[in-house]
């Protein structure tokens, strides 16, 4: 192999392919490795753990093709520190040469031939959506999933295609403490038939890390696997198996108290009573009065001391108290934008609903806590 290409290019490259290998399984060195492949005009880099797999490409002028793998985050960390000007990449034997204009490194690899068999999937049924939607229902989402695997139907975000209409995907995760929901349009219509799959949790990860607000990304579903397509770069991953909760039903459909907040002002509010809520239990109060429209905000620490605010606002429905861990109310509010949201409520004991007025796309539900 013998090849040249941009610093720049090939660290790029590096860094998304770098991050899924898996640091040392037992027995499975080669999966530290990135495989490089050269091939006419382009150099092709992907990594693997068995559960994910990362394909990407950079531009290369290639003089002989070839291929080798090489430890993933010690070439990734050197090509980082290059000047931003050609390489030369060249093999013999399982060791790959790098030159730069004043600097030359030697890095032992392993044959290409040890390394697994990325899965090809055949892409048909091609599911489009701008990556900015993508992105911003991801981030929205995906800090509700529960990073235990005890549970491992809720350790991954639903994916329901065609649902709840058609030419819409929406994206649910929860770790049965609160539940976020987004909706987001396909660019093109593709069937009407509903799928749901569960997507892990580091393959969202992953995908964060990848897509950025500029251009549409490709879904491709088969059996047991999804993969992304994104600006030359491919994710293949496998999806949990199991069926998800059905979230639906913990939805509460009949509001009996709403009100209308600043969603700025509001935070600041809770984020100032949060230096009183107890330790462990977090529990934050909200009093609504229609009758004075305003919202109470109290919280007590026996040691410390307490806190109360006063929120003047539209309120509507019956007078109710809630409590909630004032943690999951930041976390929401924080992925709410700006502008004004809805707080919608039934009683002490349902779950509490937070939406953005200007985005009815997208929901957050809180459980309750029983004040002490």
């Amino acid at each position: 192999m013998k090849l040249s290409c941009l610093q720049e290019n090939f660290s790029r490259g590096l860094n998304i392919c770098s991050r899924i290998t898996s640091g040392g399984k037992p027995g499975l060195p080669i999966l530290e490795n990135v495989i490089l492949i050269a091939k006419k005009g382009l150099l092709e880099l992907s990594s693997t753990n068995l559960e994910v797999a990362i394909t990407t490409q950079v531009r290369a002028k290639v003089e002989k093709q070839g291929k080798i793998t090489i430890p993933a985050q010690l070439l990734a960390n050197y090509v980082d520190l290059l000047p931003n000007e050609a390489l030369t990449l060249t093999t013999t034997n399982h060791e790959l040469t790098i030159k730069s204009k004043n600097q030359k490194a030697k890095i032992k690899g392993i044959s290409a031939e040890e390394f697994p068999i990325i899965p090809q999937i055949e892409k048909k049924d091609k599911y489009i959506i701008e990556s900015k939607n993508l992105k911003d229902a991801l981030e929205k989402t995906s800090f509700t999933i529960s990073p235990a695997e005890t549970r491992t139907e809720i350790s991954g975000a639903l994916f329901a295609f065609n649902w709840p209409k058609k030419n819409i995907l929406t994206i649910v995760s929860t770790d049965s403490y609160r539940l976020a929901r987004c909706e987001i349009p396909f660019k093109k219509p593709i069937g009407e038939k509903r799928e749901d799959i569960i997507v892990p949790l580091k393959t969202i990860r992953e995908i964060l890390r990848i897509i950025t607000n500029k251009g549409d990304v490709e879904l491709y579903l088969v059996p047991n696997q999804i993969l992304f397509v994104y600006e030359g770069t491919e994710l293949i991953s496998r999806i949990i198996s199991g069926a998800y909760p059905d979230y639906e039903q913990i939805i509460p459909d009949k509001i009996v108290t709403r009100a209308h907040l600043e969603k700025e002002n509001f935070l600041k509010i809770i984020k100032a009573a949060s230096f009183f809520a107890e330790p462990g239990v977090n529990d934050i109060s909200l009093e609504f009065l229609p009758k004075k429209n305003s919202l109470l905000v109290t919280s007590v620490n026996n040691k410390i001391g307490e806190h109360a605010a006063e929120v003047k606002t539209e309120i509507s429905g019956q007078p109710c108290k809630i409590t909630f861990n004032y943690r999951y109310l930041i976390d929401g509010l924080a992925n709410m934008g700006h502008g004004e949201i809805s707080l919608e409520i039934v009683d002490s004991n349902t779950p509490g609903l937070i939406k953005s007025v200007d985005d009815p796309s997208y929901l957050y539900l809180i459980m309750p806590i029983q004040p002490r």
